[in-house]
């Protein structure tokens, strides 16, 4: 971690358990990382790759409206841009993902301008290479770095915005019904082959029962996350749905919370062991974020299973078991570490029992075999364009990166986005039995 002592200034506005370190001080950019599920970090540990986000907080972004990816050397402290692309949101930048075992290559989105359609870029950072996967998106790339997973990244944003890109909205498509053309795809990042995993209907047909059907039939329905297995052996995908509404809304959850619903998928990538993880009866009880366990056996989240506070909590990949872990209060987006002993996450500014009045918003750090928790450290996350919506929020999105040896997260600093690093490897050193089950 030298390097980081050498090249990157120091984090000094709260205490911190670990040594922490600006990766983006640049006065004028606004950076962030992908999400709390994928590491930025390149496999080598060198490279770090960010969104920079166009300096235009609380205005939504526009067709061909573009965004920068920038490449942090982590070795000399330099950060340069590779791409300018119009494949982006607010919340999840342009998707990046590092191709596997290979700190060339790098995965994002963006939009042909010209009519209208996504594709993939895969880009040799160094030699400056790169291939055009056309008509293909990506969310998420296994962790061998081989295929690509995504639901339909345009219609994303009906039911939120942030997590996918952005084209006229008389060009997105509208699914009236649990639709048989849309679902859940899968790219072949190296023949450029694109592929429908599983529709909609099929997942309906497959995994709902028989007495939810007409729920999805008088809905719209959409894909929204899809996440690799740490392991690559299995996905997790959500179907978000709500009142058709003739393909007139976007954003319903911003617009109107209490109409949207949600189901948790787990499925093989050969389409075999298809679970209804999580229904939504679950998640009317309020909850939000889930994610693999480090041994892609589990699924944690965020929910108010006793209808009384959110709590931390975990199942088994086919739904089995759903039961809070220990009497952790649930916030923002959590995960662990492969040790099974700590986990981390963050919290929103509404969640106030985490955030002191000048509104710092605590990083908790979960120590599961002692049943205990501290602040990890402080941040600030409040933006000059959240008051417009909540697309413009900022959220940490902690994330666990070089086997666990460094946490990445966001945070606002002299009124701008940037993206910090921990030295997290004492933690990471912690042997003991694993305490996550």
């Amino acid at each position: 971690m030298n390097r980081f002592e050498n090249n990157f200034p120091k984090y000094r506005d709260y205490p911190c358990e670990a040594p922490v370190w600006c990766l983006t001080p640049q006065d004028d950019a606004n950076h962030i990382h992908r999400f709390f599920d994928t590491s930025p970090l390149s496999p080598s540990g060198r490279y770090v790759a960010l969104t920079r986000l166009p300096d235009t907080d609380g205005v939504y972004p526009r067709p061909g409206d573009r965004a920068k990816i920038d490449v942090v050397d982590t070795f000399s402290g330099k950060c340069r841009t590779v791409w300018e692309t119009a494949g982006w949101e607010y919340q999840m930048g342009a998707n990046l993902n590092w191709g596997g075992g290979s700190d060339h290559e790098l995965i994002f989105n963006d939009v042909d301008t010209g009519i209208w359609e996504p594709f993939i870029v895969v880009l040799d950072i160094e030699s400056g290479a790169w291939r055009k996967i056309s008509g293909a998106s990506v969310y998420h790339v296994s962790p061998d770095g081989r295929m690509a997973l995504s639901a339909d990244a345009e219609a994303m944003r009906r039911t939120q915005g942030g997590y996918g890109v952005v084209i006229p909205d008389n060009l997105v498509r509208y699914n009236r019904g649990a639709v048989s053309d849309d679902g859940i795809y899968i790219t072949d990042l190296a023949s450029g082959r694109r592929q429908m995993l599983i529709s909609i209907a099929e997942t309906a047909e497959r995994a709902l029962p028989p007495e939810r059907h007409a729920e999805y039939n008088h809905s719209e329905v959409y894909g929204f996350h899809t996440k690799w297995s740490p392991t690559g052996d299995r996905i997790m995908f959500s179907l978000r749905y709500f009142p058709d509404c003739g393909g007139r809304e976007f954003r319903i959850m911003h617009r109107n919370f209490d109409l949207l619903r949600y189901d948790v998928f787990t499925m093989r990538p050969d389409r075999t062991e298809l679970y209804l993880a999580i229904p939504a009866s679950e998640w009317e009880k309020n909850g939000h974020h889930t994610n693999w366990t480090p041994d892609g056996q589990h699924l944690t989240m965020n929910l108010n299973i006793e209808r009384k506070r959110m709590r931390l909590c975990i199942c088994g990949f086919d739904g089995s078991n759903l039961h809070a872990i220990g009497d952790y209060t649930g916030s923002g987006h959590p995960s662990f570490l492969r040790n099974g002993r700590f986990g981390i996450t963050d919290c929103y500014l509404s969640e106030r029992q985490f955030v002191e009045g000048d509104d710092a918003a605590a990083l908790r750090l979960f120590d599961l075999e002692r049943g205990t928790e501290r602040v990890f450290t402080r941040v600030h996350i409040r933006t000059p364009g959240q008051d417009a919506a909540p697309d413009f929020r900022l959220d940490p999105h902690p994330v666990w990166c070089d086997g666990g040896n460094m946490l990445i997260f966001n945070a606002m600093q002299n009124n701008r986005r940037r993206v910090f690093a921990a030295d997290t490897r004492e933690l990471n050193a912690v042997s003991g039995p694993n305490c996550l089950k």
